[in-house]
């Protein structure tokens, strides 16, 4: 039984939960597919069941947990006496396996958590938030406090002694990517982006440009654009209210914006989709 399936909206992040759940399986119940997926890591609370991939096959029990990786052909099943419930969380970002490489958990698939563990007590408390709680701005500052406090737990309790434990620099177009990525329904300019950095805006369009192709004000326009195609499908939503949820005050210059971008009025647009 699911108590919880949640996917959250993809990013273009440096790391960020992809997903996260609660399940207590059936005796016996199976799954078995191609994992899709970056990184699933999973915490069994009890019970006991088996886990493969590509044909390496481990009995698990309350307390340790797997890892599920992109690539990998995975089969795993409960036991029919004593049925295991785990929890699990789905990272994802350009820099998740630089994260990663200060852990041993880059390259296995089963993981046994120490006793008095912090990273499965944190990967619990964001499936218990996640199913009590909706998605707000706020929320999701809280979200990401947790994804790195299971980081810091993961790296000390599963330390790669191979590597240094000092994380991965971020450059500023990334650092002013990721917040355009988090405050795009604001109201916000490339200038506020720049102070929120403590560079100038001209040097932050001259790195933005360089390493991504377009200016900061171009990938701005471009993701509340498709944000507001995705919002005008909700035909109980109002023009002005579509405006005001991807940052703009100006109802006029947002309709004008988005005719140069996709050749047709935003009103237009619904009834295009209307009529498909």
């Amino acid at each position: 039984m699911k108590e919880l399936w949640k996917y959250f909206e993809k990013n273009d992040h440096d790391i960020s939960i992809d997903e996260c759940g609660i399940q207590t399986f059936f005796p016996g119940q199976t799954y078995n597919y191609n994992t899709y997926q970056n990184f699933i890591i999973h915490y069994i609370e009890s019970g006991r069941g088996v886990y493969e991939h590509n044909g390496e096959r481990h009995e698990l029990t309350a307390g340790q947990g797997f890892i599920i990786r992109k690539g990998t052909k995975v089969r795993y099943y409960a036991d029919d006496s004593d049925p295991w419930k785990y929890y699990w969380v789905g990272l994802n970002g350009r820099h998740l396996d630089d994260y990663m490489k200060l852990t041993t958990l880059l390259s296995n698939f089963f993981i046994q958590f120490p006793e008095n563990n912090q990273s499965s007590q944190i990967i619990k408390e964001i499936c218990h938030f996640t199913r009590d709680n909706s998605e707000t701005a706020n929320n999701m500052v809280w979200y990401k406090y947790k994804l790195y406090e299971l980081l810091l737990a993961l790296t000390n309790e599963f330390r790669d002694k191979n590597h240094s434990l000092e994380l991965p620099q971020r450059n500023y177009e990334e650092i002013a990517l990721e917040y355009i990525q988090s405050n795009y329904t604001k109201r916000m300019t490339i200038t506020d982006v720049a102070d929120h950095i403590g560079i100038s805006r001209s040097y932050l369009y001259r790195l933005f440009k360089h390493k991504y192709e377009l200016s900061p004000q171009e990938y701005l326009q471009n993701k509340r654009m498709k944000k507001a195609q995705t919002l005008l499908k909700n035909k109980y939503l109002s023009i002005k209210e579509i405006a005001h949820a991807v940052g703009y005050e100006n109802q006029l210059l947002f309709s004008k914006n988005f005719k140069k971008k996709f050749g047709m009025s935003p009103t237009d647009y619904r009834s295009s989709v209307e009529l498909e």
